[in-house]
């Protein structure tokens, strides 16, 4: 296990932010030493923005990337963007999720980005779009209080195009103000165009992942799995409820951390 452990903490598990202001936070994943281009011209907040460069469009190619595809295609000018919540597991929970790989009935895979919980579809924004769309998120986050959310039960999960299922394990908060967050963030979607989240919203950490449908396979093991999880829980009642005092936001390689109140 401690491979594993090894593996894992090369994955991104803790992001490192550097301060933008005293409530915000924002970090650059790109390469520093590409400019941006200048051929079009940067609103001024973003102007200092550094190896962010226009998306090209990419031929894709599946096996470089464990047979995972792009649920769209890179094109000049689009931006694939998610607005999530923050989530980094204990070692004793890393360690309980390592431990169902061996009872997945398909090959299953341990999930290699940073464990979140999604409050938006993968997204599509444009450039022009940019500066006004982090505005717009940072006030929402301003006008919200902090919250906690229950960990609940073990769901499958299957993306829209069919190409990936996930193991999740599914929240629910003990109040509503994610509720009407999400409700008052598909407003602000609704203004670009943009669809909303789900309609029937299922708030979750995916945990595994394996190609395909395999949704009828896993679900055969979600009841004895929640039966597992409910245990664990029971001997570190730790792990059992997760504080939310920031929500994220990633557009291209750019990421911020806003505060909630």
């Amino acid at each position: 296990m401690s491979k594993y452990l090894s593996t894992m903490s090369g994955l991104g598990l803790i992001s490192t932010y550097v301060s933008d202001s005293e409530d915000d936070e924002v970090n650059d994943n790109s390469n520093k030493s590409n400019e941006v281009p200048t051929r079009l011209p940067l609103p001024g907040s973003i102007a200092t923005w550094k190896g962010i460069p226009h998306h090209e469009e990419v031929e894709e190619e599946p096996s470089e990337h464990g047979g995972r595809v792009r649920s769209f295609k890179h094109e000049r000018g689009n931006w694939a963007t998610l607005i999530y919540l923050d989530y980094e597991p204990s070692e004793a929970m890393l360690l309980w999720m390592l431990s169902l790989l061996e009872e997945m009935p398909v090959k299953c895979n341990i999930f290699s980005e940073q464990f979140h919980i999604s409050v938006t579809r993968t997204l599509v924004l444009k450039f022009h779009w940019i500066e006004s769309f982090v505005e717009e998120i940072k006030k929402l986050c301003q006008q919200t209080d902090q919250f906690s959310l229950d960990l609940l039960n073990i769901r499958a999960y299957c993306n829209e195009e069919g190409t990936r299922t996930f193991l999740g394990i599914e929240c629910t908060e003990l109040k509503n103000t994610l509720t009407n967050f999400v409700k008052d963030l598909n407003n602000i979607l609704a203004e670009y165009d943009l669809p909303p989240f789900y309609e029937e919203i299922s708030y979750h950490i995916s945990f595994l992942w394996c190609l395909g449908d395999e949704t009828s396979s896993l679900n055969d093991l979600t009841a004895s799995l929640t039966t597992k999880l409910n245990q664990f829980l029971v001997e570190h009642t730790e792990d059992r409820y997760l504080h939310i005092s920031k929500v994220h936001l990633k557009i291209g390689n750019k990421l911020y951390a806003f505060k909630l109140k």
